[in-house]
């Protein structure tokens, strides 16, 4: 250190700058003070989603209060202050890399005994208060030590729960992550600190013999219901050619019987059409011979009757000729005794 401080000063001699003893000592003074500060005191600036855990070296123990957000000054001597992530954040914390990586890919079993890959992300967050504990127990690297064991354990027994093929159609994948994230919290219990809130399967992954087996199964389903579709659609279809006959046959039905309906309606109406003028003309015959028999009542018989009718029949040009009995006699014939003589042979006959 003095060797290093001659040298400096011994720059300004040779630059032909005159310092004078108690500048040279006012800096060394100073580049001491600055060499002890760095040594001996330690600053830590604790963003809002960190804590800080201050250690006692001396004591070797563990402050219970965790430091809160800000600058804090500390000696190193004697003190250390751990800085925690307490946020929500994802373990493995790089998803990319961890993704394939052998260190936090599982290789677990399924119920029915086929070897499954799965890569699991667990979501976490650390209770500040609780942080210190944590780390007097298991310290900075909890993840390895704590969460990646855990997670093996509780992901195999919820894996193997479920055979390949469920779990190749993704319908208990949301059951598996829920019961392995409850399997987790339930397991991490005695570490209060650690608060789980979620587990997710980014992938999972069959040997290439399974796959093959799985998707020719799926081809055969697949095209068993295509062929039970289209056995379905030909039913349908006869069912509805039969149908289709049926109302044609209803619909003949239908229009013979209106057919019948209405022409016996017609013949209804024509037997009381022709029922009402018999009725009429039976009613005029009546009416007419009723006349007639009054009216031969009132002439004082059928004989003046025949005489009434008879003389309306007589022309208005009617002319009466005289017919001579003799040669010389101007007498004439007495027509009113023919006619009476007339009428009366008719009337006897």
């Amino acid at each position: 250190m003095w060797e290093w401080l001659k040298e400096f000063f011994g720059q300004f001699n040779e630059e032909g700058v005159s310092m004078d003893k108690k500048s040279v000592f006012f800096i060394a003074a100073v580049v001491i003070v600055m060499i002890g500060f760095w040594m001996f005191i330690g600053i830590v600036d604790i963003k809002p989603t960190e804590v800080g855990v201050e250690v006692d070296k001396v004591q070797g123990k563990v402050m219970e209060m965790p430091r809160g957000v800000g600058y804090h000054v500390f000696n190193k001597v004697s003190t250390d202050i751990v800085v925690y992530h307490v946020a929500a954040r994802a373990f493995p914390g790089d998803v990319a890399k961890s993704e394939g990586s052998d260190n936090y890919t599982l290789d677990l079993k399924t119920n029915d005994g086929q070897n499954i890959r799965v890569d699991l992300t667990v979501l976490y967050a650390l209770k500040g208060n609780e942080v210190p504990i944590l780390h007097q127990s298991i310290g900075p690297n909890y993840e390895d030590q704590i969460l990646l064991p855990q997670i093996r354990s509780e992901a195999r027994i919820a894996i193997g729960s479920y055979t390949a093929e469920e779990i190749y159609s993704g319908k208990v994948r949301d059951v598996i992550q829920k019961e392995i994230a409850t399997r987790l919290q339930n397991a991490v219990a005695k570490f209060p600190a650690i608060q789980i809130q979620d587990a997710l399967i980014r992938h999972f992954a069959f040997s290439s013999e399974f796959e093959r087996a799985i998707e020719q199964k799926k081809l055969a389903a697949q095209q068993v219901e295509i062929n039970k579709n289209r056995a379905l659609a030909q039913e349908e279809e006869a069912k509805r050619q039969e149908a289709e006959a049926r109302g044609s046959k209803l619909k003949a039905i239908q229009d013979a019987e209106g057919r019948a309906q209405s022409a016996k309606i017609e013949a209804d109406a024509e037997r009381y059409k022709l029922e009402q003028e018999a009725a009429g003309k039976l009613a005029n015959y009546k009416a007419d011979a009723e006349g007639k028999k009054l009216q031969a009542d009132a002439l004082g018989g059928g004989q003046n009757v025949v005489a009434l009718k008879f003389a309306e029949n007589i022309p208005d040009k009617f002319r009466v000729f005289a017919v001579p009995i003799g040669q010389n006699s101007t007498s004439l014939m007495d027509l009113n005794g023919i006619f009476k003589g007339m009428f009366s042979s008719e009337v006897s006959k």
